[in-house]
């Protein structure tokens, strides 16, 4: 559900900017549907000046496309950009997954354990936006593990544009957000473990285990996907101790 309250702050645009982003970014709109501005001024309670000039920083942001005599629309991406995205990213996250394991504090451990109870409550509640910004979290903790901070911000820009592919993968199937928090506990497993190998396996396998469903979500959008080619995270890494 979106949040209706209004937004009471100095610098509208700002606010109303941030609040859109966090709307797409936790899967309330999906790729191909239309930003309509009367609906977003009802809701965040403000005129459609901030509105548009919110749109056009999104625009900037690749988050929103416009569409000359129509307006704007949330971009459907190819199954080349999706592939790329995935690709980067997993070899990103499985870095700072091994990184983690090494160096990891007692409170990113902490913090780590409570986002994955966190999470587990919002998957009996049904809650996809909580579920979405709790995922993030995890994700942003383990790269901040990582103790190298290029790659912590590199890792931030690169999930928000996998975050608005992410509701395909979760549209496409209705188990996924049960299946990414069990391998969110793998990782964590192995990252309390200090097994470097192990945390750099589980967490390529888990980015590109979504890769599939995020495919057969842009199918259902229209898009010819053709089948893809999933690389096997695990080739030359030592993967004897993983469970079944």
């Amino acid at each position: 559900m979106v949040d209706s309250r209004p937004i009471v702050v100095n610098t509208v645009t700002e606010a109303v900017y941030q609040r859109m982003r966090d709307l797409l970014l936790t899967g309330v709109f999906a790729p191909g549907q239309w930003i309509r501005e009367r609906d977003l001024t009802e809701t965040l309670g403000v005129s459609r000046t901030p509105i548009r000039e919110a749109l056009r920083l999104l625009e900037r942001d690749r988050l929103v496309i416009a569409e000359s005599r129509k307006g704007f629309r949330i971009p459907i991406p190819s199954v080349k950009e999706i592939t790329d995205f995935y690709e980067l990213r997993t070899e990103l996250e499985g870095f700072a997954a091994a990184r983690a394991a090494r160096q990891v504090s007692h409170a990113e451990l902490a913090d780590l354990r409570q986002l994955i109870s966190d999470a587990q409550t919002a998957l009996s509640q049904e809650n996809r936006a909580e579920l979405i910004a709790l995922n993030n979290r995890f994700h942003d903790v383990v790269a901040k593990a990582s103790g190298n901070q290029a790659l912590a911000d590199m890792l931030g820009k690169l999930r928000t544009n996998v975050n608005l592919f992410r509701v395909l993968s979760w549209s496409s199937r209705r188990e996924r957000p049960a299946t990414t928090l069990s391998q969110h506990r793998l990782i964590l497993e192995a990252i309390e473990q200090r097994n470097e190998a192990k945390a750099r396996t589980r967490a390529k396998d888990h980015i590109m285990d979504s890769l599939p469903l995020t495919l057969a979500g842009l199918e259902q959008k229209g898009t010819p996907v053709p089948p893809p080619q999933v690389p096997d995270c695990r080739k030359g890494v030592d993967t004897t101790d993983d469970i079944d």
